[in-house]
């Protein structure tokens, strides 16, 4: 009986992947259009950042000929998965200009747990021509920044 368990148990923890139970998620999936005055414009640099435990998780994409731009999730694994506090910022750079597009202390580890309800964050509009805004949630932090979801 006992070997029949620990065989489970290898098979489960084989199966899902040594540290899948300390991965977390710092970023979900992001994903939308930059636009000038209502119009798509190319060549945005957006750049992402996620803070947490002491280290800035950073990457950067380019919007495309129709002003799109889109980012895989970011994960990191976590023993302490207690009291999560993580620093999210999306700024966009366009003819030497910076905009804040996104800053949010996310407070929680869940795939798509930046808003309310979960809402995805993959059809933003970010329009350069307004200034940043605080959205309020009914549950969550405000989001600050140019994007709307």
């Amino acid at each position: 009986m006992a070997i029949v368990l620990l065989l489970s148990i290898t098979t489960l923890v084989l199966g899902m992947g040594l540290f899948d139970f300390m991965k977390v998620c710092l970023f979900s999936e992001v994903g939308g259009v930059v636009t000038l005055a209502g119009k798509p414009v190319a060549g945005v640099e957006l750049v992402r950042t996620a803070k947490f435990d002491d280290k800035d998780y950073t990457d950067k994409t380019t919007t495309d000929a129709q002003g799109k731009f889109h980012f895989d999730p970011v994960f990191s694994t976590s023993l302490l998965k207690w009291d999560p506090s993580i620093f999210q910022t999306i700024i966009l750079h366009y003819q030497g200009k910076e905009y804040i597009g996104w800053k949010l202390m996310r407070t929680n580890y869940e795939l798509n747990g930046e808003l309310d309800d979960n809402k995805l964050l993959t059809n933003m509009l970010c329009e350069l021509s307004i200034e940043p805004t605080k959205k309020d949630q009914l549950v969550r932090r405000p989001v600050n920044g140019i994007c709307k979801w």
